[in-house]
C-alpha cells in the first residue's frame, strides 16, 4: 500500500491534512526541527496531535533533523524521551549524533531525513544496522536511481513528490547563515536564493549593475517547485513506499488541496483507473495553491534554475474554513477578506461546490459589507458541506 505523506506545520494543519486524505503526517517540535517558523508544536500539542491521528487511524511522524552541537545533546535527550512517552509512529533524524542517542533511547521506528543526503542502497543497509526502518530519499535522485535503489534494498524509501525546491544539496545550505545569520540547518532560512542580487567591479564598487532577465531582476539561485504528478505512476512503479509533500510553513489551504489532488491520484492508480486521463484536472487544481512555476525536479532530466521572478503564482485566495452548519447557516472561520461575490468550496471528499453569496452575517444576525481574517461570520444556504471545508475564491494567475 502507497502512504501519502502531508506536512502538518501545526495542530491545524495536522488537522486538516487528516481530513483531506492523508496516511500519514510529519510535524516538528518548537526545537530541533528544520522549520523553526513553522508554528510547530509544543508538548501538548504533541500529545493532543498524536491523539487525533491514532483516533483516526493514521500515523504522525515527528522531525527532529537539525544538525547538533555538543552543547544540545541534554536538551536533545530530553525531547527523545518525551516522544517515547508519548508514541508518535517514527522520529526523522538526518545527524548521526542524534542517530546513536536515539538508538540508544527510543523503542519507536526511526527514519532518515533527506538532509543525509542518501542516495545509494549500500548506505541504506549501513543505516540499517543502527536501526533505521526508512530513508527519506536524496532529492538529487533521479526515477532509474530510485529503481536501482529499491531492487538493490529492502529498506523503506520516502520520496518527496511536491512543494518547494532548495539550489543546494538537498536543502544543505549555508547561504542564508552567510546573508543573514540565520542557519537552514537549524531550520530557520531566510530563503536567501530567492533574493535579486546585483554584481559590483572590484574598482567600481559605486557603479553595481544589475544582471537582469527582467526588470524585477534576476533570481539565479531560484528553483522551480516540483510537482512530480505526471510520473506519479512511475514512482509507485519504482517501488516508493511513502509520496512526501513538502509544505510545513504553507497554509492549511496549501495542505488541504494538495492532500486532496494527491489521495485522488494515487487513489486511481491503485484501482486501475485512467490514471492519465484525469491528469489535467489535477493540474488545474494544483495551479490554484500559492507556488512557483512547477518542474519535475531530477526525476528525468537536470532541473533548470528559474530565473524570472521569486514571486509566488496562484489561481485562488483562501478565504474561510467552515466551522459549523445549523439550520442553513453556514459558520465561516475568515482567513482573507471576504465581500458578497461568487466562490467555491472544497469539501473534503474534493467536491468543488460554486456559491454566489449575496449576504453576510455576524453572529449576532447583523448584516455585515465585508468580513476580515479572524471574523467569525455565516452565510445562508441549503448546499451540503461540512465542518473543515475550505472556501475560496479563484483569482487570475
Amino acid at each position: 500500500m502507497i502512504e501519502l505523506l502531508s506536512p502538518g506545520g501545526d495542530f491545524q494543519k495536522i488537522k486538516t491534512a487528516v481530513n483531506y486524505g492523508a496516511d500519514a503526517v510529519y510535524a516538528g517540535l518548537k526545537r530541533f526541527s528544520l522549520r523553526s517558523n513553522a508554528g510547530n508544536l509544543d508538548d501538548n500539542e504533541l500529545k493532543e496531535s498524536i491523539k487525533f491521528v491514532h483516533k483516526n487511524h493514521k500515523k504522525i511522524y515527528i522531525t527532529l533533523n537539525t544538525f547538533l552541537f555538543d552543547n544540545e545533546f541534554d536538551e536533545f535527550i530530553k525531547v527523545l524521551k518525551l516522544l517515547n512517552y508519548c508514541r508518535p509512529d517514527a522520529v526523522i533524524l538526518s545527524d548521526l549524533g542524534a542517530l546513536e542517542a536515539a538508538n540508544e533511547i527510543l523503542d519507536i521506528p526511526i527514519h532518515i531525513s533527506t538532509q543525509a543526503n542518501i542516495t545509494n542502497s549500500h548506505a541504506a543497509k549501513l543505516l540499517k544496522n543502527f536501526g533505521v526502518k526508512r530513508i527519506v530519499a536524496a532529492r538529487e535522485m533521479s526515477l532509474n536511481d530510485i529503481k536501482n535503489f529499491t531492487q538493490n534494498s529492502d529498506m523503506e524509501l520516502e520520496l518527496f513528490v511536491h512543494g518547494a525546491m532548495c539550489m543546494a544539496y538537498s536543502g544543505r545550505c549555508f547561504m542564508s547563515s552567510c546573508m543573514a545569520e540565520r542557519s537552514a540547518n537549524k531550520g530557520d532560512c531566510t530563503q536567501s536564493c530567492r533574493w535579486s542580487y546585483e554584481i559590483v567591479e572590484e574598482k567600481r564598487p559605486n557603479l553595481p549593475m544589475s544582471v537582469e532577465e527582467d526588470k524585477t531582476g534576476t533570481f539565479i539561485f531560484n528553483s522551480y517547485d516540483l510537482c512530480a504528478l505526471p510520473i506519479l505512476d512511475k514512482l509507485i512503479d519504482a517501488g516508493v513506499k511513502s509520496l512526501k509533500i513538502e509544505g510545513r510553513m504553507k497554509s492549511s489551504y496549501y495542505a488541504a488541496l494538495t492532500t486532496a489532488v494527491y489521495r485522488k491520484a494515487i487513489d486511481a492508480i491503485s484501482n486501475g483507473e485512467n490514471f492519465h486521463s484525469k491528469i489535467n484536472f489535477f493540474l488545474e487544481e494544483l495551479e490554484k495553491i500559492s507556488h512557483r512555476p512547477y518542474s519535475l525536479g531530477f526525476f528525468e532530466n537536470e532541473p533548470l534554475q528559474y530565473r524570472k521572478s521569486s514571486k509566488y503564482m496562484r489561481g485562488s485566495e483562501f478565504i474561510a474554513v467552515t466551522q459549523k452548519i445549523e439550520n442553513n447557516k453556514i459558520f465561516l472561520k475568515l482567513k482573507g477578506q471576504i465581500k458578497p461575490g461568487v466562490y467555491q468550496f472544497l469539501t473534503r471528499k474534493f467536491e468543488i461546490i460554486t456559491i454566489n453569496i449575496d449576504k453576510l452575517y455576524t453572529i449576532d444576525g447583523e448584516e455585515k459589507a465585508i468580513g476580515n481574517p479572524n471574523d467569525l461570520l455565516y452565510i445562508h444556504s441549503n448546499i451540503k458541506v461540512e465542518k473543515l471545508d475550505i472556501l475560496r475564491k479563484i483569482t487570475k494567475l
